[in-house]
């Protein structure tokens, strides 16, 4: 088998930056939180849950793995509507990971078992699959889509994990593929137009990324291989490294009113989107946290079985 150097290097860090990074983690966990979050509302039961999102009417969705679903809820936690179920045919999922509501308008869910991209109109109404393959199969600027009525797309056979998505306000979508270690990018149109974070981007290339979350400017991925959130711009430019060493773990990212927030599974980090530091929260719910975000005056915290509202 032909080895693939650059890939290798990239992989394998050096005792000196695991040392590094270690140090950090460690200065970063005994620096006392700002804030800590020992109480909150239960609003909502899972199975499994995986991610936690929020459209502009204040509508929240939860990814239930355990139901191979997604949940449609209200800000009391009242289920709305519950979208998918198991399977592989259209508007079905295995193992989500993720979910994206964009502007109330479209829903993408990253359905990784299945290896694709689903959006839904914001009746649920099933819309088109976008495969998820090797890059070496899309051909840039090609439509990749399978509509859902039966159309078969340009990707003969999709085999990447996707499982993180987001969509910025340009209806860009990004998705992280677990199997590449990549990010993938399609535009507006949903035509493949690149990856980013590969081995040959330098300081920008990624390691182990899980999660990722984009505004209108910047796409942030977290990378739990190097501990830290890489900043990109919308064209997979890397700009910077946000908490290096402070993200060991990494759950989720969640932006929005220029404030990111990195979780953790017992802490949240809150960063300016330029960089800055703002505040640490510690939760102590006696489950780790999978996700997090705010909407108005409080704080929504996803565990594996509970969903959870915090004032702030």
């Amino acid at each position: 088998m032909k080895e693939n150097r650059p890939t290798e290097r990239r992989m394998r860090p050096t005792v000196l930056s695991l040392l590094l990074l270690s140090m950090a983690a460690y200065a970063a966990a005994a620096q006392p939180a700002d804030t800590v979050v020992a109480q909150a509302t239960e609003l909502a039961r899972f199975r499994e849950a995986r991610a936690l999102a929020v459209d502009p009417a204040g509508r929240l969705y939860v990814v239930d793995a355990g139901q191979d679903a997604v949940l449609q809820l209200d800000a009391g936690g009242r289920t709305l509507a519950v979208v998918g179920g198991p399977g592989s045919g259209e508007g079905e999922f295995d193992q989500p990971t993720d979910v994206d509501p964009t502007n109330g308008l479209v829903l993408v869910v990253a359905d990784a078992g299945n290896s694709r991209l689903q959006r839904f109109s914001r009746t649920f109404l099933p819309l088109e699959s976008l495969p998820v393959a090797r890059i070496d199969r899309f051909t840039p600027g090609a439509a990749t889509r399978t509509a859902h009525i039966g159309q078969q797309g340009s990707v003969a056979e999709a085999d990447g994990r996707p499982v993180a998505v987001a969509t910025s306000s340009a209806n860009e979508t990004f998705a992280v593929d677990a199997a590449q270690k990549i990010v993938l990018k399609w535009d507006a149109s949903r035509r493949f137009e690149r990856a980013v974070g590969g081995f040959d981007a330098g300081e920008g290339a990624l390691v182990d990324p899980v999660a990722l979350a984009a505004d209108a400017q910047t796409l942030f991925v977290a990378d739990r291989g190097q501990a830290a959130v890489l900043v990109y711009d919308l064209f997979g430019g890397y700009v910077r490294t946000l908490a290096p060493g402070r993200a060991a773990d990494v759950r989720a990212l969640n932006v929005a009113g220029g404030h990111l927030w990195i979780v953790l599974p017992r802490r949240i980090l809150v960063y300016e989107t330029r960089g800055r530091l703002l505040r640490t929260l510690d939760v102590d719910l006696g489950e780790p946290l999978v996700d997090a975000l705010r909407f108005g005056d409080a704080a929504y915290l996803l565990t594996p079985t509970r969903l959870l509202r915090a004032p702030l």
